[in-house]
């Protein structure tokens, strides 16, 4: 069927939260979805949750990631797409919430040659307890530098997208640990998608201080940094402006320094740095400094003062 949009939620022990995720997919105005509910191995009451809510609503599935897969949220995103049938897909989070028309205002606005479209969000506490509105999810004449360098944002349950714009595409990136949502975003961006923005707030998004995105250990931290720089080959590719270089050097330094010393990192060659630095005047420049950061760093574990006021 033509409007059927596929809502796929994986999870993870957050049975105190995915019931009320569940309800508020049911009280959907728009009728016609399916809810693939994936679970990374659950050890709490998710199975036993999810079996009550199948039994409630014949449109909602549960499915465990295979154990080929990685474990991680990625691979359950991945792995629910591949059992999805909507021509509108949506990935939502298990412990956030929908607006009665979060569906219907998206798939109507879905005119011909529309990729992608994207609504706001408000952020709530583990509670629900309202904290701000995300007043950066906005168009921009130049959307792929503003999302890079955070002047635009917008988070996972935010974008539904047409499935024929994702097919045949790598999707998550199931090596990586942290800004899951942030690399898969920028690859989209990159692939230059018709985007239509819904200036209407539909979901509520728990921000929690558990949350991945706060997790600083060394795993972590590297498969973000390397996730970034494999990312970088297809920035480059693109001829990226000065300001996106500009923020991937000092975004990635910070990570750089921080695992070269927790003992994370060791040696790494500079090509990708090189590629961003030359030939502007202004990246010679930069490249100076971070080379004196680097060394700086390397002898008596500072260096990022360097970059203070760039």
């Amino acid at each position: 069927m033509s409007s059927l949009v596929s809502i796929i939620v994986p999870t993870y022990n957050r049975y105190e939260f995915l019931g009320e995720t569940l309800e508020s997919i049911i009280a959907q105005s728009h009728k016609n979805w399916e809810c693939i509910v994936v679970d990374d191995g659950s050890n709490d009451y998710t199975l036993e949750l999810i079996e009550f809510y199948k039994a409630v609503d014949p449109r909602i599935q549960f499915h465990s990631r295979p154990t080929s897969k990685l474990k991680g949220a990625n691979s359950c995103r991945n792995y629910g797409y591949s059992l999805s049938k909507g021509c509108f897909v949506n990935w939502f989070d298990s412990d956030d919430l929908m607006k009665e028309n979060f569906l219907q205002e998206k798939v109507q606005s879905f005119d011909k040659g529309i990729d992608i479209v994207i609504s706001k969000h408000e952020l709530v506490s583990n509670e629900g307890k309202f904290i701000r509105e995300e007043k950066r999810t906005r168009p921009s004449e130049n959307l792929l530098k503003d999302y890079v360098c955070l002047e635009v944002s917008w988070y996972l349950p935010d974008p539904m997208y047409r499935r024929s714009f994702l097919e045949n595409k790598e999707l998550f990136d199931e090596k990586l640990h942290r800004g899951q949502d942030r690399d898969f975003h920028i690859r989209r961006l990159l692939e230059r998608p018709q985007i239509y923005f819904i200036d209407k707030y539909l979901t509520q998004y728990r921000q929690s201080l558990y949350s991945i995105s706060n997790d600083l250990s060394i795993e972590v931290v590297r498969s973000n940094y390397e996730a970034v720089n494999r990312q970088l080959e297809t920035v480059l590719a693109q001829n990226a402006s000065r300001e996106i270089k500009y923020y991937y050097l000092k975004d990635q330094l910070k990570k750089y320094q921080y695992l070269w010393k927790m003992k994370g990192i060791t040696r790494r060659n500079y090509q990708l740095f090189y590629r961003l630095a030359f030939p502007s005047i202004h990246f010679v420049i930069w490249f100076v400094k971070y080379t004196f950061a680097v060394i700086s760093f390397s002898l008596f574990g500072k260096g990022y003062v360097f970059l203070k006021g760039n």
